[in-house]
């Protein structure tokens, strides 16, 4: 969080120059300015793969709730669309910038892509088994019981940040992470999914059912704190082509593992049915997949970027700020209805969420202000 951003404003080459009286700064990227104020530049790209994660994220949801709702029922397959759409990214690489926006060196040294593809590969893994469980979970327990145990991701995720990535925790953090982790339970009592009648029918598949979706909640909170750490000890720069060339290892990884359980599961013989019985029709069918594929895509790389300029923590509290915003959306777009209970959760989540930004705010004019320190003693 502000020790990532410290370190990159730490590490920027700054010449000071007496002019009028004032000390005027010239970054090695050719920026003048008479005061350092807050990095704006850095909060907008923040803000911006801000918004595509959420809008990634919640466009995948709301078609994959349209794939069911019309007439879909493969859960390999749409399992393996979480990932399929990595080839759309393959073009980009040969138009990202290789330079890195910040690093110890003038010209870091290249990183082992033999060890890339390696961790990568267990990236992959770890994300059709998070595939795999998400499927399973729901196939034994209600919806509304797997949202509930669910929202200890950002739980796992404030454990893992500890451990692996040194994350400290302020007060607004901290208040940040509890209020984001139970918000959402404020679902469970909406009278949309107390109603439902779905059980698992007996105690045991109720008991693999809860099994599974803590699997699926931890996967996920380890597999950004695992990220977070391969840009700080391997990749050691951050750029968009890095995180695509990470995320393109890590979706072809995972869709060979989906799609073997898509043709071992027998699921591909149905999938012909399925599509001329789709209640939209052939076209609307691949559309649905297509944009599905892609708004998963968006979402990988917006929220892989906010693993590498903030923390990995962070990403995961906006991930977590989708939760309570699906119902929104779902309003606005399916027709759904919006109780009283899931506007008071969606506010409880922008308010943790606002809890978090105000602490990156602090973290950034302490670290600013250090800079100025350094510029001034020159």
């Amino acid at each position: 969080m502000g020790e990532e951003h410290e370190r990159l404003l730490d590490n920027t080459s700054y010449e000071a120059v007496e002019f009028g009286g004032e000390i005027k700064v010239s970054t090695d990227k050719g920026i003048d300015s008479t005061s350092i104020n807050v990095n704006w530049k850095w909060w907008f790209e923040i803000a911006f793969h801000t918004v595509l994660t959420l809008s990634g994220l919640e466009a995948a949801i709301l078609l994959s709730r349209i794939y069911y709702d019309q007439g879909g029922n493969s859960k390999w397959l749409m399992a393996s669309i979480q990932t399929a759409g990595f080839p759309f990214l393959i073009p980009f690489l040969f138009f990202s910038k290789t330079h890195p926006n910040s690093s110890s060196f003038s010209d870091p040294p290249p990183y082992s892509f033999l060890l890339l593809a390696l961790v990568s590969t267990v990236l992959g893994l770890l994300i059709a088994a998070t595939d795999v469980f998400y499927s399973l979970a729901l196939e034994y327990l209600p919806a509304s019981t797997y949202s509930l145990l669910n929202s200890s991701q950002l739980a796992f995720t404030a454990l893992f940040s500890f451990l692996l990535n040194a994350q400290s925790f302020t007060p607004y953090i901290i208040n940040s992470v509890i209020i984001l982790t139970f918000s959402p339970m404020l679902l469970i009592f909406s009278p949309d999914t107390t109603s439902s009648s779905e059980v698992a029918s007996n105690k045991d598949e109720y008991m693999l059912g809860v099994l599974f979706t803590i699997a699926a909640s931890a996967c996920p909170a380890l597999i950004f704190s695992l990220s977070q750490l391969v840009f700080e000890k391997i990749i050691k720069r951050e750029t968009i082509k890095d995180t695509m060339i990470l995320t393109v290892l890590q979706c072809f990884v995972a869709t060979v593992v989906t799609l073997v359980g898509l043709f071992a599961s027998g699921e591909w013989k149905g999938l012909r049915r399925e599509m001329e019985d789709y209640k939209q029709g052939v076209l609307a069918y691949n559309l649905d997949l297509f944009f599905t594929a892609v708004a998963n895509q968006v979402y990988i790389v917006s929220s892989y970027t906010l693993t590498f300029k903030v923390s990995s923590l962070f990403s995961n509290v906006v991930i977590r700020l989708a939760t309570p915003l699906t119902p929104l959306l779902s309003m606005l777009f399916l027709n759904e209805e919006m109780s009283g209970l899931k506007v008071m959760s969606l506010l409880l989540s922008v308010w943790g969420f606002a809890s978090y930004i105000y602490q990156q705010y602090l973290d950034d004019l302490e670290a600013t202000s250090k800079c100025t320190v350094k510029i001034s003693d020159l």
